[in-house]
């Protein structure tokens, strides 16, 4: 039998689609489902979380963090619900396809990857009709074209490429095309620092990450890109690698993080060197940038997509 997820549902306004589900992932969910009400103006995010209740202090972190960011009514919607892990891991494959990104990029599902089916974690057999597990799935070749494919495992959709904060990222390394040592902070399932290697192989990258999920999530992907053991893999923040200089810092991180990080990369990063940072709230960003002149940084670039803002930051 397929083991019960907790899930917790919460209704907001169509328009907070993408933030709320952004925070949810934050504080810990696996994955979240989105539904549109009868209104037409409000959806339902159905949160899961990959264990079998969701701990007082993920909740309370859950509320603090809706409340932050000025969702706090939201919380009147609050619900919690247990779900099949098999009908949530059905779900997320059947909506899951390979996608583009910028010009140069396809983001892919680990069973696109040629002779997968044959090595599928239990998880996901579990989770899968026969039939399904049994199905070749190739990639388009028009699809394809000329772009460096990205192969990633279901389970952590804020790393998936999905999002519109990751997407900057990836774009932005088509404008600065990483070279020499490169730190990605808070690597989530690595898909940043398999582009910068996959980009530029000839790059030294280091990934971090403070939580022990997110390092063994990147583990997977990094061996299903063929990456495994070229990319340093770390449990911990900068305090881990702070001895070393860094050409280039991957930060697709909250506003907050990156502003509470900014002393650490001014002395991590070298004069000409860029920090290329995402994750940041249009409404947050006059914050960060009243920080940036005393820690020697300059914005050489920005793009807005919805509620995000993404920079690349000049060590001066």
């Amino acid at each position: 039998m397929a083991m019960n997820w907790a899930a917790l549902d919460i209704d907001v306004s169509s328009d907070h689609e993408d933030l709320a589900c952004w925070l949810l992932i934050k504080c810990g969910a696996a994955g979240c489902e989105v539904n549109a009400l009868p209104d037409g103006e409000r959806i339902t995010i159905r949160a899961t979380f990959d264990t079998e209740t969701i701990a007082d202090t993920v909740v309370d972190e859950i509320k603090s963090s809706l409340e932050e960011y000025e969702l706090g009514e939201s919380l009147r919607t609050l619900r919690f619900k247990n779900v099949e892990q098999q009908d949530w891991l059905a779900k997320f494959k059947e909506g899951f396809e390979p996608f583009r990104v910028g010009t140069k990029f396809l983001i892919c599902p680990s069973w696109y990857l040629p002779g997968y089916k044959d090595d599928y974690p239990e998880e996901l057999k579990r989770a899968l009709p026969n039939r399904e597990i049994n199905k070749t799935y190739e990639l388009d070749s028009d699809l394809l074209e000329n772009r460096i494919a990205i192969f990633i495992e279901p389970g952590m959709a804020f790393g998936t490429g999905l999002h519109a904060t990751t997407q900057f990222c990836l774009r932005a390394m088509e404008s600065f095309l990483p070279k020499g040592k490169i730190l990605d902070v808070g690597t989530g399932s690595g898909i940043l620092a398999i582009a910068a290697l996959k980009l530029n192989p000839t790059c030294q990258i280091t990934a971090v990450d403070i939580d022990q999920v997110a390092v063994d999530f990147a583990q997977k992907d990094f061996e299903l890109n063929g990456v495994d053991g070229r990319i340093e893999l770390l449990q911990g923040s900068t305090d881990v690698v702070n001895s070393r200089r860094f050409d280039m810092l991957l930060s697709n991180l909250t506003c907050e993080d990156i502003i509470a990080l900014l002393g650490d990369y001014n002395v991590m990063l070298k004069p000409g060197g860029y920090v290329l940072c995402a994750g940041i709230l249009a409404e947050k960003l006059d914050r960060l940038e009243k920080e940036l002149p005393r820690n020697h940084m300059r914005i050489v670039q920005s793009e807005q997509v919805g509620h995000w803002v993404g920079v690349v930051l000049e060590k001066l």
